[in-house]
């Protein structure tokens, strides 16, 4: 190969690698590729269900009961569920086995706690939300039995201290309990007859335990005598007061009045806890 042939030669190689070697002093590294998930923003957990939106999840029939309690203490508001099972026929009203279950919404995994007690057919899903010991926390109470002139509840009161909510035994006595903030006083009434007679009973919170402060009965009973305008029985009527001393309910007042009277205005004089009687 003569010279200028190599010349012309090693001249085009030099063109052809000029713009590489160009490029390649020009050009930068191409940025790395985005990883596929580093725009997807991280994962939240479930807003959890509020109290209101549980309650309305639970069963509400013949056999389940549920409702809210707002405590007013560190827990704040909890859910109370009540669930009716067998009949017991050994009770005297064939009341049935009813297992009722406090639940903290911020956890649901289990009950706070549980309570087994027996409940008229009837009676099942009434329940009341009180502050029944006046102490500002909320308590509930649950019907038990109801009849046509008398109904009774359990009542469980709330302890901040333990976290959890307490029976009340005495409770269960009182017939259509009322709960008076302003007196701090449960006043009961269990009519015997369409008469008017029956027991009318106060209730006071003494050293935490609620005792009965205050008795009155009344009754009626058939006498010989008939009233000639109409030829009815006269009736004679009868009231018994007892009150707390001592820590014994102790009789203060008794009277039978004479046939024609009535008790109804010395029962009304004896419902003022104030008033202990003519001096």
């Amino acid at each position: 190969m003569d010279k200028k042939r190599i010349c012309a030669v090693l001249a085009a190689a030099l063109l052809l690698m000029l713009p590489a070697c160009e490029g390649g002093r020009s050009e930068q590294a191409a940025p790395p590729e985005p990883s596929p998930t580093a725009s997807v923003p991280a994962s939240t957990p479930p807003e959890a269900p509020s109290p209101e939106e549980l309650l309305e999840q639970q069963p509400m029939d013949d056999t389940h009961d549920a409702f809210l309690v707002e405590t007013g203490g560190k827990l704040g508001t909890l859910l109370v569920t009540a669930e009716k099972g067998e009949q017991d026929r050994d009770t005297e009203f064939g009341d049935y086995h009813t297992t009722l279950s406090v639940w903290n919404p911020g956890n649901m995994d289990a009950p706070l706690q549980t309570m087994a007690v027996l409940v008229e057919d009837m009676a099942f899903g009434h329940h009341e939300v009180v502050d029944a010991n006046f102490d500002g926390y909320m308590d509930f109470s649950v019907l038990h039995n109801m009849g046509n002139a008398a109904r009774y509840w359990y009542l469980w009161v709330w302890d901040e201290e333990a976290g959890q909510f307490a029976e009340v035994p005495e409770y269960r006595e009182i017939s259509l309990p009322r709960c008076n903030p302003e007196t701090e006083i449960i006043d009961g009434w269990a009519r015997n007859s369409g008469v008017g007679d029956g027991v009318t009973t106060f209730h006071r919170w003494e050293d935490g335990e609620l005792v009965c402060v205050r008795r009155i009965e009344t009754w009626w009973e058939e006498t010989d005598m008939v009233i000639p305008e109409t030829e009815g029985t006269v009736f004679a009527y009868g009231i018994k007061v007892e009150d707390r001393i001592d820590g014994e309910l102790t009789q203060v007042y008794y009277k039978e009045f004479p046939p024609g009277e009535d008790f109804f205005d010395e029962q009304a004089k004896w419902e003022d806890l104030d008033y202990h009687g003519e001096n």
